[in-house]
């Protein structure tokens, strides 16, 4: 096998391969959405954690 058959041996693998991860990207994207269509709307929504409000004290406090 010559320089220039292995070249094209690695550039369409490289192709291959790239194709193939966008190929497996777009099925994960539908699965996911079709995924959420069947949960109930309240999954759905972005978990967020409440902040927890600390009490400003004066800079002359004593730190604990």
């Amino acid at each position: 096998m010559s320089y220039y058959e292995l070249l094209q041996v690695i550039a369409s693998s490289s192709l291959l391969t790239l194709a193939l991860i966008q190929l497996l990207r777009g099925f994960w994207r539908q699965g996911r959405a079709w995924l959420q269509g069947l949960l109930p709307p309240r999954y759905l929504k972005p978990h967020r954690m409440p902040r927890s409000t600390s009490p400003h004290l004066p800079p002359s406090a004593p730190h604990e």
